[in-house]
């Protein structure tokens, strides 16, 4: 028998941010639908996740009650609806982020080296990320938050920009063609316009406008590890001390796996998902 849902109209659930926003059924349905599950699949899941809620349920909680769902009927494309927060779990620091937006610009053809100190015009900087394609250079700011809701606003886009123009004038600035700024959230509008104007490049939740961060993640089949459901939080930080930061990394790494406890059958199936993802 099919349940009768309850009308609920016009409520408001609480952001990461702590600031209330109305609940959208059609938001969550989109963030489902990426994860490529039927839209009947998706439309049942939301019908479920809205059936639970009331005024003043957090964001993390429906997050929660949809990842479930959408866990049970495809792991593969839950760690895709988890992505956003598999990049949270590469913390709690910043330097797995760092490492991972390094593997990021290798998969689009940069050699790149981290934690490199550059002579500007005035001052020396340290760069997060230094990219290099034939003549090409390009430099990447990154920026981490333990916390979702935290955006990065104008005061951020200024400060790398300004880092930028004394970078381009500095000894080993002749090539330097691109700076990015990226991040595990989002930016503010008028981050986003700045940047826009001055040739700042974002890499985001929510930039670059048209196919943001986590769709080119996706495309490129750059999972990180902790978007992988099957193995737990302890074994996903023995991988990452280890240097495996991205799932298809695992690709090969049966007897490793055997080693921190996983059966052969566990495996087997771990290897499928990761195939799958990454092709």
């Amino acid at each position: 028998m099919k349940r009768q849902n309850r009308v609920k109209n016009n409520f408001n659930i609480i952001k990461a941010s702590g600031f209330p926003e109305p609940f959208s059924k059609k938001k969550l349905y989109t963030s489902i639908q990426r994860t490529g599950l039927s839209p009947k699949t998706c439309e049942n899941i939301v019908d479920n996740v809205a059936h639970e809620l009331n005024e003043g349920f957090k964001t993390r909680d429906i997050y929660r009650k949809a990842l479930s769902l959408v866990e049970k009927n495809s792991r593969i494309a839950a760690a895709q609806y988890s992505l956003k927060r598999a990049l949270f779990d590469l913390g709690p620091t910043g330097h797995n982020f760092e490492l991972f937006v390094a593997k990021y610009f290798n998969a689009i053809g940069f050699k790149t080296n981290t934690c490199q100190i550059i002579q500007g015009r005035l001052v020396k900087h340290e760069v997060d990320v230094v990219g290099q394609k034939g003549s090409s250079k390009i430099y990447a700011e990154c920026k981490f938050h333990n916390r979702q809701g935290i955006k990065n606003d104008i005061k951020i886009a200024l400060y790398v920009k300004a880092r930028w123009d004394d970078l381009k004038e500095g000894p080993e600035g002749k090539n330097l063609n691109q700076f990015y700024l990226a991040s595990n959230t989002s930016f503010s509008l008028d981050a986003i316009v700045y940047a826009k104007g001055s040739g700042l490049q974002l890499l985001g939740v929510n930039a670059p406008s048209d196919k943001s961060f986590l769709d080119h993640i996706k495309e490129l089949g750059l999972y990180p590890i902790t978007s992988l459901r099957r193995i737990n939080r302890f074994m996903k930080n023995n991988l990452i001390g280890r240097g495996f930061l991205l799932a298809k990394e695992l690709l090969h790494q049966e007897e490793l796996l055997y080693r921190l406890g996983m059966t052969e059958r566990e495996v087997q199936i771990l290897m499928s998902e990761i195939e799958f993802l990454t092709r």
